[in-house]
């Protein structure tokens, strides 16, 4: 009997992780096999999984449709060889992922269809900037249409309009694929993983034509800093880069070390918009340092080394002591 495999992609921002991390703490993913792939020089989503699972598989060979693949196929091959101890693979795709690939790869490789069989492809749409993000980028668009379920997130922050209009950008692309509400990442998982398996490969030849953006227009950096930071400028300086930058800004996520905080403080941030913040309970793993991610598309290199640099220069500055007004939520105009 094969194991299952779910794929969970979506374009950066949409809400992929916090799907996880509350499907995680159900029953159903007990006994999964996660696998998070980053892009990155410093990988964070896979910090932020294991808030809630300790044994997670990273990937940080960067794009799915890359080395990756390899990368893949060899993890999963190595784990058939322990004994059984899981009963799904649950695959988190960066979000700059085109997922045809490592579709086909499972489809169509002779040693992993002797062993594995992809059961969904799952992927989450931001009910804030749906229709912005598929009109735009190439590779939400084949996320979308590789879908067996689609998720429409962030529902309790979006108003009916904006809804609505999510619903019909993802459902232009793939009207055949179920679609499913999630309300703050919560979204029961029974009626997606207890169905039968995907029928995904049939949509591959779809997915796999039209033109491509190319991975040349993006480009990404990390800062990081061993000491505690001022939380304050950082979030002003946050604010500031969404507000004037936002249409070439596709996302930032950091973990910041802030004085008087037991864990580290996490910052996020998709185009325009700065999501509140919030202190884990405690560091994912030893490495105590704070580290900040920014993936920018079509900004000027000058713009994106002046960012670097601006960044860097705030992480690595005395911190102020700052540790309760971490808590509080801090956003940008949109």
């Amino acid at each position: 009997m094969t194991v299952p495999i779910t794929i969970l992609t979506g374009f950066l921002g949409s809400g992929k992780t916090t799907l996880l991390n509350h499907a995680l703490r159900g029953p159903m993913l007990a006994r999964a096999l996660v696998v998070v792939n980053e892009l990155g020089a410093v990988p964070l989503d896979h910090l932020l999984v294991k808030e809630v699972r300790e044994d997670v598989l990273l990937l940080d060979s960067g794009c799915v449709c890359c080395s990756m693949r390899g990368d893949l196929v060899d993890a999963l091959l190595a784990q058939s060889g322990v004994e059984a101890r899981f009963d799904r693979v649950f695959i988190e795709t960066t979000g700059l992922a085109d997922p045809t690939p490592i579709v086909a790869t499972l489809v169509r490789h002779p040693e992993l269809a002797r062993l594995y069989h992809l059961d969904a492809v799952v992927t989450a749409v931001d009910g804030e900037h749906a229709p912005t993000t598929l009109g735009r980028h190439d590779e939400a668009k084949k996320q979308v249409l590789l879908a067996d379920d689609l998720v429409i997130t962030k529902v309790d922050i979006v108003g009916e309009r904006a809804l609505c209009a999510a619903r019909a950008a993802a459902r232009e692309l793939n009207p055949q694929a179920r679609l499913f509400l999630a309300e703050r990442g919560v979204l029961d998982w029974r009626p997606i993983l207890e169905w039968t398996p995907s029928t995904v490969s049939s949509r591959l030849d779809v997915a796999s034509s039209g033109p491509s953006h190319g991975s040349d227009e993006v480009r990404s950096f990390s800062v990081r800093a061993d000491r505690a930071v001022d939380f304050r400028s950082v979030a002003h300086w946050l604010s500031m880069v969404s507000q004037f930058h936002g249409e070439t800004l596709l996302r930032v996520k950091g973990l910041l070390r802030v004085e008087d905080e037991h864990g580290p403080v996490v910052v996020q941030a998709v185009q325009h918009v700065v999501y509140p913040t919030y202190p884990m309970p405690r560091w994912p793993s030893e490495d105590r340092s704070s580290r900040v991610m920014v993936i920018t598309r079509g900004m000027p290199v000058a713009l994106v080394e002046q960012l670097r640099s601006s960044l860097d220069g705030l992480l690595n500055a005395p911190a102020a002591r700052v540790g309760a007004t971490a808590r509080q939520p801090v956003e940008a105009s949109s």
